[in-house]
């Protein structure tokens, strides 16, 4: 009986008494028991909002880039320090004081940035993420219903009192408890009942010499960070006379990347006559919109009352 017993403790552990032991465990897992594990897993993807399969040699630690805000937004520093100091607190809820008197009720974040496109809206939704340190989750119109035109006619009603879309979305408004980006570049066409509900609006107007000359510069060194090979030296020398046109952020990240496409093309380095070819194109055709209309987009929005 007793040599019985000694055989019976050197049994091999079960399945059951491994899986059981280690998923109570903190500790990483033993070889073992990883080899019970498949070797993928569902994952949902946040750009395309689609669920994939994930390779488990493919999960890691995400890398959160602070960088973008502090050194690629070009916005002014006061507003910068208002944005950082609000996401900074409500990210960790650190000392969270609520003035809302119903619980569940004001615990969020609700950010407005109105202005123009290509003014740094979108990056500053996109940098404020990476701050954070939570993924950006991108909402549309065309998200909210299956028929995106009669949606947005839906949300333009002018009876805004009795539009029960509208009024969901309004009280949605005040129980949400995470950090919520709203973008628009028509706040002329905003209802007077969304304004209570925003906690921060910030405006973006048209891009100063200044400012195009800093994203000009944002671009050319991110190329460089990359390994672009062009004459950054030279296009650095230029950049005041790229400032001198009036362009928006996305109008010169398109203009880059049409003279990437250029120098490729003629198989020579980017330089910045490639950039001053594509510049061009953009500088013809804001001049013949601008015929068309009389005035330029800005004046435009503002006379239409839509910005």
């Amino acid at each position: 009986m007793h040599e019985q017993e000694e055989e019976d403790d050197n049994l091999p552990i079960t399945r059951v008494e491994l899986l059981t032991d280690q998923m109570h465990s903190k500790a990483l897992p033993a070889e073992p028991f990883v080899l019970l594990l498949p070797a993928r897993i569902r994952r949902y993807g946040f750009h395309n909002k689609k669920w994939s399969w994930l390779l488990e040699k493919h999960i890691c630690e995400i890398e959160w880039n602070r960088d973008i805000f502090e050194n690629h937004l070009v916005l002014p520093e006061n507003k910068k320090d208002l944005i950082r100091a609000l996401i900074t607190v409500h990210a960790g809820k650190q000392n969270a004081i609520r003035t809302e008197f119903m619980a569940g009720k004001g615990e969020g974040l609700i950010v407005l940035l109105h202005g123009g496109p290509g003014t740094g809206k979108t990056l500053t939704a996109e940098s404020v993420a990476e701050l954070a340190k939570r993924p950006l989750y991108r909402v549309t119109c065309g998200d909210i219903g299956t028929e995106p035109q009669a949606v947005e006619e839906y949300l333009r009603s002018t009876d805004m009192q009795r539009n029960a879309l509208v009024s969901v979305f309004l009280r949605v408004l005040e129980y949400y408890d995470g950090i919520l980006i709203l973008t628009t570049n028509r706040i002329g066409t905003f209802d007077e009942a969304f304004k209570s509900r925003i906690q921060l609006a910030l405006h973006y107007p048209p891009l100063d010499a200044q400012d195009r000359k800093e994203v000009w510069r944002n671009f050319m060194q991110s190329l460089q960070k990359a390994g672009e090979v062009a004459e950054f030296s030279n296009i650095e020398e230029k950049l005041g006379k790229l400032s001198d046109y009036k362009m928006n952020g996305r109008q010169i990240r398109n203009t880059i990347d049409n003279a990437r496409q250029l120098a490729l093309y003629e198989g020579k380095t980017l330089a910045y006559s490639h950039i001053h070819k594509a510049l061009q194109v953009v500088v013809d055709f804001e001049s013949y919109v601008r015929e068309v209309h009389e005035v330029d987009d800005e004046v435009r929005a503002r006379d239409s009352g839509t910005r």
